[in-house]
């Protein structure tokens, strides 16, 4: 009993201050953002992306995900299928990359699912794909594996929306369950409007005034930004994906004085969104955009 009340007294330092970490922040509660999706009524909705997901029956919400990474990898939702007996039967590993800040040449979906076939080991046995297929109306590039030793099976289905590639990753030992968790993809419901997506829209001459934000202390962290701008060329929105608290301070106060040329579509001011980054340069990987 010493030992474990000893042990559970150590789990937090003692005499250390601890600092919260690098997470995301907006300027807004209200817009809604990638990280902020949830559950209710047997269906997971992001309205950020505008995604409506029915949730198959049997099939249960899993434990929260990381925050969102400097190179704007996001783990959206998580959902299980057990047996009886509590065992895992299938999962699904719902994700989203941001594509102003991946650190490999992914342009989209495509070359997403394209990137994974190539780095698969050779242990792993291609049933099919990549292929272009569509669902609920949406093009969607899918890729079907398996380990032949465990009998795991992968279904990789991906698709572009708002500058991102999202992904629906079904994984199991059941062929029957894997197949019918796919076919409910066809009740997946995306809305049609969005902002107009633009990379590298915060430079050069689009940039009519701007003031750069001010750090207090020296970090070397990478922090990406999305920013929406409304027609006029004002700053609608920040979302600040990952950063330190006073970096996100001082970020979205800085980039609330932006003002920006307004983006034109066939002659007419739109709203647009798009990236930047502040802080450490990422590390692009070779041969990447």
């Amino acid at each position: 009993m010493v030992l474990l009340l000893t042990l559970l007294l150590t789990v937090v330092p003692q005499n250390v201050i601890l600092v919260k970490g690098a997470m995301p922040s907006a300027s807004d509660s209200s817009t809604p953002v990638p990280e902020q999706g949830s559950v209710a009524a047997g269906r997971y909705r992001n309205a950020y992306f505008g995604l409506t997901y029915p949730i198959p029956a049997g099939w249960t919400e899993q434990p929260a995900g990381p925050p969102p990474s400097d190179s704007g990898s996001y783990v959206l939702t998580q959902f299980a299928l057990y047996d009886p007996d509590q065992r895992l039967r299938a999962h699904l590993l719902m994700t989203a990359q941001d594509l102003f800040f991946t650190l490999v040449a992914t342009p989209g979906a495509k070359d997403l699912v394209a990137t994974a076939r190539h780095g698969l080991e050779t242990h792993y046995e291609i049933e099919s794909g990549p292929d272009e297929v569509t669902i609920a109306g949406r093009k969607f590039h899918r890729l079907a594996y398996r380990a032949p030793r465990s009998g795991l099976q992968w279904r990789v289905l991906s698709t572009d929306t708002r500058c991102h590639a999202l992904t629906f990753t079904f994984t199991g030992t059941d062929t029957a369950v894997l197949d019918a968790a796919e076919r409910g993809l066809s009740t997946v419901s995306f809305p049609r409007a969005a902002p107009a997506c633009v990379s590298d829209y915060a430079s050069g001459d689009n940039v009519v005034a701007k003031t750069d934000p001010s750090f207090d202390t020296n970090r070397y962290n990478t922090i990406p930004v999305r920013v929406i701008v409304d027609a006029k060329g004002r700053v609608k929105h920040v979302h600040v994906l990952s950063a330190f608290p006073e970096q996100s301070q001082a970020i979205i106060s800085a980039l609330r004085s932006w003002r920006f040329k307004p983006y034109r579509l066939n002659g007419k001011a739109m709203t647009v969104e798009t990236g930047l980054v502040f802080g450490t340069p990422p590390r692009r990987i070779a041969g990447s955009r």
